[in-house]
């Protein structure tokens, strides 16, 4: 019994001691990223160029949302916005310098999703809070489709 923990002791020894030998190759590794990642194109000319896709200076493009929404897509081309799904219809984006407002104008309407504030997040995500009850209205949380 004695021989056996004694064994297993030195195992578990030499296993934590080859981990913490992979320490060093690993900070090798990160101080090679940068080099790699400076030699590619920058995040926000990617965006740029990518038709669909979102800017990282505005919120034109085409979004799609990532909680359950009525609307499938939602396009913004400067202050026209154009949704798609089973909330179809146009709207406005009015800019403003602390927040922007959109406003879609629905042959049927849908309460919930009429007016609301957008905002840009990390030039990634756009989030979209919806006017509503003293409680709130409905959020959408969208990514560049």
């Amino acid at each position: 019994m004695r021989r056996a923990m004694t064994v297993m002791a030195l195992g578990l020894s030499a296993v934590l001691l080859t981990g913490c030998g992979g320490g060093d190759s690993k900070k090798a590794d990160d101080t090679e990223r940068p080099a790699t990642r400076s030699s590619t194109e920058p995040q926000q000319d990617k965006k740029a160029k990518n038709d669909g896709g979102a800017t990282r200076d505005g919120f034109d493009g085409t979004w799609k949302p990532i909680n359950k929404s009525p609307i499938a897509t939602m396009t913004i081309a400067g202050t026209k916005v154009t949704t798609t799904g089973k909330l179809a219809c146009p709207g406005t984006l009015e800019p403003g310098k602390k927040e922007s407002v959109l406003t879609l104008n629905c042959k049927t309407k849908d309460a919930g999703r009429a007016r609301g504030t957008v905002e840009l997040k990390d030039g990634t995500h756009l989030i979209v809070s919806w006017d509503g009850a003293a409680w709130g209205g409905y959020i959408d949380s969208m990514r560049p489709a």
